[in-house]
């Protein structure tokens, strides 16, 4: 069972956490602007595999990365389901 005074005041409490967290962000931000380091490029995932569609009646053909055989399976379903 909820307590009544549950949801008094609730936007107030809502607004102030997100000032906190409006502010801890902006702390942050300040300390990342006053200490400028080289940062490293971001990871960008590679994948040496490429699956390739044909469709037989214009000739069109569409390539994309192998992720996994499930990646696979559900683009293959969405273009049969589509295509049909």
């Amino acid at each position: 069972m909820q307590s009544v005074h549950f949801f008094s005041n609730r936007k107030r409490r809502r607004e102030k956490v997100f000032r906190k967290m409006q502010s801890m962000r902006d702390a942050k931000e300040r300390k990342r602007l006053a200490n400028p380091v080289e940062r490293e490029p971001e990871y960008v995932r590679y994948y040496p595999l490429q699956i390739g569609i044909r469709n037989k009646h214009t000739g069109e053909t569409a390539w994309t990365d192998f992720k996994s055989v499930r990646d696979a399976a559900k683009r293959l379903t969405v273009i049969q389901n589509h295509s049909l």
